[in-house]
């Protein structure tokens, strides 16, 4: 057994050498083939004694035959190309040359993917084949060599005392990877499987971008798309400082509607999906409110309206629009933005402001009310808000006064002149709120 081995090994070796000996066989040279800066060294001479004249050309031109001489034994080819070097000996007084071609390449970039996989493995995929093959080095040592396209290994006994995978894959061109392009990475294993990828998304007030904010996992490959268009891919870092993460996307046309991200493991594993769809805003005022109307493709458990930061209104019915057209006071700015839950994530639209020119119902007030003295609704007032200066006045059909406080608390309890008259009447209410004087004009009705 330990013949046959030492034979594999002097099998190989002899080819290696081989590989680096001139066509003559009268020297040799450290590496023939490999990335630039490549310095090629004469490493060994094979010549008879009666050699009495060794002399080098590292740029031999084989058309002209032309010898240049060298005044050393190594050479730095900086440039990528074909190159001769030629050794001249004067043996017997006869001049004789021996030749070995070098090749010097660029040092392109490597197009790799790595995907992590359960029970600490990874999948490492090779898009390109430039270089004759590529090796995965860990802690310093060749651990595995790698072929153009799939390859899995599992690190289990490579991990480091912080339980990380950290190296590189490295192309080499003749066994030779010296100033050749390196892929770096540093790995953590895959430590739960996380399916609520999504926590929210945010679209800008100018609609130019939005914003998502998910919850990834150390080392894991995503990809994002956008109405089912790739939009990027990335690889998370070994290390995570917060749970959540923030990504500022640019909203193509700014017409875009859904985001998808997929969460990919290696070695068969399988994906995770997550989707969220943006909410669009618009509001314009009519002459009934300040009407909101709100589209997206796709459904949520409920929609929740904010007015100035502050709940307004829920929807549950996967309604488009909403006419606010309460405690609203001209010349007044209000903002809106709508909220969407759908499960354990949230889509947030757009803000938008507008500045009242009317009057909407700026304190609640009802629009009957019934004096029977059964507890319920025996009295016409507004609802308690905090307002200055308040002064309400009703009138009957004839125009005739017939009730005034300056009390918001004190209300109407329908008597005048002794009776209850089932009818309609007349009040007006005037008052100061957040520094705003308001004149509140309407009709009710009195219900015996």
């Amino acid at each position: 057994m330990l013949r046959y081995l030492l034979n594999i090994i002097l099998f190989f070796l002899s080819n290696y050498l081989v590989a680096q000996t001139s066509e003559l066989g009268r020297f040799s040279v450290n590496v023939k083939k490999g990335c630039v800066p490549l310095e090629v060294e004469i490493i060994s001479e094979n010549l008879d004694s009666s050699v009495n004249v060794i002399q080098y050309d590292f740029n031999f031109n084989t058309t002209n035959n032309v010898f240049n001489p060298s005044n050393d034994n190594s050479y730095t080819y900086n440039s990528p190309g074909k190159f001769v070097i030629a050794q001249a000996i004067n043996q017997d007084g006869v001049e004789k040359i021996d030749i070995i071609e070098i090749e010097a390449l660029d040092a392109k970039e490597l197009d790799i993917t790595i995907l992590n996989c359960y029970n600490n493995s990874l999948e490492i995929i090779i898009n390109n084949n430039y270089y004759d093959s590529y090796n995965i080095v860990v802690q310093g040592k060749v651990v595995q060599n790698l072929i153009t396209g799939t390859n899995e290994i599992n690190y289990s006994n490579l991990l480091d005392k912080n339980n990380l995978l950290e190296g590189y894959v490295v192309g080499l061109f003749d066994n030779n990877d010296v100033n050749c392009s390196k892929f770096d990475f540093k790995i953590s294993p895959v430590e739960n499987i996380v399916s609520d990828l999504i926590d929210s998304i945010q679209l800008s007030n100018d609609l130019r971008f939005f914003f998502l904010t998910y919850n990834p996992e150390k080392s894991s490959n995503y990809e994002i798309l956008i109405d089912n268009k790739s939009d990027s891919i990335f690889f998370t870092p070994s290390f995570l400082y917060y749970q959540y993460s923030n990504i500022k996307i640019t909203n193509q046309n700014y017409n875009s509607r859904c985001l998808k991200i997929i969460k990919t493991y290696g070695c068969g594993n399988s994906e995770v999906i997550d989707e969220i769809c943006l909410i669009y805003l618009n509001i314009i005022e009519n002459k009934n409110g300040i009407k909101l109307e709100f589209n997206y493709n796709n459904e949520f458990d409920s929609l929740e309206i904010y007015r100035n930061n502050k709940p307004l209104k829920k929807l549950y019915n996967n309604e488009n629009s909403f006419l606010d057209s309460n405690g609203i006071i001209k010349n007044k700015e209000y903002c809106y933005n709508v909220v969407g839950y759908n499960k354990n994530k949230k889509s947030m639209s757009n803000t938008l402001c507008i500045t009242s020119k009317n009057n909407f119902n700026p304190i609640p007030i009802p629009n009957a009310f019934t004096p029977n003295d059964d507890g319920l609704n025996d009295i016409f007032k507004p609802l308690f808000s905090s307002v200055k200066d308040y002064k309400m006045i009703i009138f009957n059909r004839y125009g005739e006064k017939i009730f005034e406080s300056n009390d918001i608390n004190i209300g109407w309890n329908g008597i005048y002149k002794r009776k209850i008259i089932q009818d309609t009447y007349v009040y007006k209410i005037s008052f100061v709120k957040d520094n705003n004087d308001i004149n509140v004009t309407g009709k009710f009705i009195l219900i015996k």
